[in-house]
C-alpha cells in the first residue's frame, strides 16, 4: 500500500511518512479481489492481490447530462453498467493465468436513483445526488407537511437536495408513467449489483444517505414516512449491509464482463464511504477529507449524532455510524473554473493555472469567491445559495480567480470543521486526504492554512476502488 504525505503549516516542509497500518494485508495465494468505483466524472477499477498491491487498474471517463440547469443525470446502462463492463474486461485480461477472483466490490455516487421496469431495464436516466436540484418544491412541501423536527428525528438528516424521497415524489408527479411502471428503484451501486447477480438491494449507507424515508435508529425503510409522502414502499428493494454477499455473478453477466460465473458479489456502498476505507479511515479518531467532485468529510463515530447541517448514516457494518459534511462543489468547481478561464477557446491545464495561482499572495489581493454553485449542504442546509465572485478589479488575473476559488472552498470547509470541533467530534483527529484534488500541493496547503489542521495526503487516485476491494475481501474472510 502506497505511502502518505503530511501537509503541515506554511513553515513546515512536506514529508513522506510511512502508512501506519496496512489495512490490505491479505494472505491468500493466487487469489485476487476486484474493486470498482463509479464516480461523477469517471469510473475506476482495480485488481488487487493478496498483499494489497494493485495488479491492474483501468479508468473510464464520463460526463453528466444536464437537460435542465437544475438537473444532473447519467445513463445507467451506458455509463454505470457500460463502464463496469469495460473495466471488468480490462482487469481480467491483465489477471495472471490461473488466478481466482475471490469477491467483487462496487461503490458509486450516492444517493442516486434509477427506476427499473419489470423487464429489468431502466425506464429513464439515473438522477444524481445533491447536484440535482429538481425537487426543491417537493422538499418545501414535505417539510411543511411533516415538520423539520420529525424529519430530523426519524432520519437523522435534514431534508435537502441530497435526499431521494423528494426526487421520487417529483418523478411520481412529472413522469407518472415511469413511476407507475417501476418495479425497483435502485442506486448506482445497486444497479450494477443487480446486473451482476439479478438481486435487487440498497446498502444501508446509501439508504441512510438518502435521508427521510430511512429510519436511522432502526436501520430500516420507514414505511410510515414513505406513506406520508405518498411513496409506494414496495418499489424499494431489501436493505443489505455493505459487506454482505448479495449473490454471485450470473451467466449473462459473466459472458458480458469476462468475470468468472459464480464469483461472490457484495452489496457495496457509496463512493465516499469506499474512499474513506481506502484511505485507512476505519475507526473513530480519524477523519477522511475527500477532494472529489464535491468536497466532503467523513468520520466513523460510535454514537448517533444528529445535526441538521451534517449527514448521519449507518456505517458499513451493523452498530456503526458515519458523520459527513458535504460541500456542493469541489473538483467540479475547479473544472468549471477552467472552462470559464478558457478565454482563447482552449482549456488551460491544471499545472499552468496552479503555477499562476502560486504567484498570487494569500487572500488573492481581495478577490473573494463564494463556491456555492449548487447551494450549500454543510454546516447549514441552504439549497437556494449561489456562487459569487466579489471584489473583482482590473488588476486581477486568471491566477487570482483560480486561487480565490481554491480559497473559497477552503473557507467553506473551515465552517464545517469548526462545527464538528465545537461538538467534540474533531479534537485531535488525524485527517487523511484523498481524491483527485488532494494531489494538488497548492490546494491542500491552502486548506491546511485556512483550517489550521494538518492533513495526511494519501498518494494515488484509486482509493475508492481499493476500499471496495477491501470490503469485498472482508466479506469472504480475506
Amino acid at each position: 500500500m502506497s505511502g502518505c504525505f503530511v501537509i503541515g503549516s506554511p513553515n513546515r516542509p512536506y514529508r513522506r511518512t510511512p502508512t501506519k497500518r496496512n489495512y490490505l494485508a491479505w494472505r491468500m495465494e493466487d487469489v485476487f479481489l476486484v474493486g470498482v468505483d463509479i464516480g461523477t466524472s469517471s469510473t475506476k477499477g482495480v485488481l488487487v492481490d493478496e498483499s494489497g498491491q494493485i495488479i491492474a487498474s483501468h479508468t473510464v471517463p464520463h460526463g453528466v447530462v444536464r437537460p435542465n440547469p437544475a438537473w444532473a443525470e447519467q445513463d445507467a446502462d451506458q455509463v454505470w453498467w457500460g463502464d463496469f463492463v469495460e473495466i471488468a474486461r480490462s482487469l481480467m485480461s491483465q489477471a495472471p493465468a490461473g488466478s481466482k477472483v475471490a469477491s467483487i466490490g462496487v461503490s458509486g455516487t450516492c444517493p442516486t436513483l434509477v427506476p427499473v421496469g419489470h423487464d429489468g431495464k431502466p425506464l429513464r436516466r439515473g438522477i444524481l445526488y445533491s447536484i440535482d436540484r429538481r425537487a426543491l418544491a417537493e422538499i418545501d412541501e414535505i417539510v411543511s407537511g411533516v415538520g423539520e423536527h420529525e424529519i430530523l428525528a426519524q432520519s437523522g438528516n435534514a431534508l435537502s437536495t441530497q435526499c431521494v424521497a423528494p426526487k421520487l415524489l417529483w418523478l411520481k408527479r412529472h413522469e407518472p408513467e415511469v413511476y407507475g411502471n417501476t418495479q425497483w428503484v435502485l442506486g448506482t451501486t445497486g444497479y450494477v449489483v443487480w446486473r451482476l447477480t439479478g438481486e435487487a438491494c440498497w446498502d444501508h449507507f446509501c439508504a441512510g444517505d438518502g435521508g427521510y424515508g430511512y429510519h436511522i435508529s432502526d436501520c430500516r425503510w420507514d414505511i410510515d414516512a414513505l406513506g406520508k409522502m405518498g411513496i409506494d414502499p414496495s418499489i424499494l428493494p431489501p436493505l443489505r449491509w455493505s459487506t454482505e454477499v448479495v449473490g454471485a455473478v450470473n451467466g449473462d453477466a459473466a459472458r458480458e464482463t469476462g468475470l468468472p460465473e459464480g464469483t461472490p458479489v457484495i452489496a457495496g456502498t457509496g463512493d465516499a464511504a469506499a474512499e474513506m476505507v481506502g484511505t485507512g479511515v476505519i475507526d473513530e479518531g480519524s477523519l477522511a477529507l475527500l477532494y472529489g467532485s464535491t468536497l466532503a468529510t467523513m468520520s466513523p463515530v460510535s454514537r448517533m449524532w444528529i445535526h441538521p447541517g451534517f449527514i448521519l448514516t449507518p456505517g458499513l457494518v451493523p452498530g456503526s455510524y458515519l458523520v459527513s459534511s458535504v460541500l456542493g462543489t469541489g473538483c467540479a468547481l475547479i473544472e468549471w473554473i477552467r472552462g470559464v478561464l478558457a478565454w482563447d477557446g482552449s482549456m488551460p491545464d491544471h499545472a499552468a493555472l496552479e503555477d499562476e495561482a502560486v504567484r498570487v499572495p494569500a487572500g488573492s489581493d481581495g478577490l473573494v469567491f463564494m463556491p456555492y454553485l449548487t447551494g450549500q449542504r454543510s454546516p447549514e442546509v441552504r439549497p437556494e445559495m449561489s456562487g459569487a465572485l466579489l471584489g473583482l478589479g482590473p488588476g486581477h488575473s486568471r491566477g487570482h480567480v483560480y486561487r480565490a476559488a481554491l480559497e473559497g472552498v477552503a473557507f467553506a470547509l473551515r465552517s464545517s470543521l469548526a462545527e464538528l470541533s465545537r461538538e467534540g467530534l474533531l479534537g485531535e483527529y488525524e485527517i487523511r486526504a484523498a481524491g483527485g484534488g488532494s494531489q494538488s500541493e497548492l490546494w491542500t496547503q491552502i486548506v491546511t492554512d485556512v483550517c489550521r489542521h494538518d492533513q495526511m495526503r494519501t498518494s494515488g487516485s484509486v482509493r475508492a476502488p481499493i476500499g471496495s476491494a477491501f470490503l469485498a475481501g472482508r466479506a469472504v474472510g480475506i
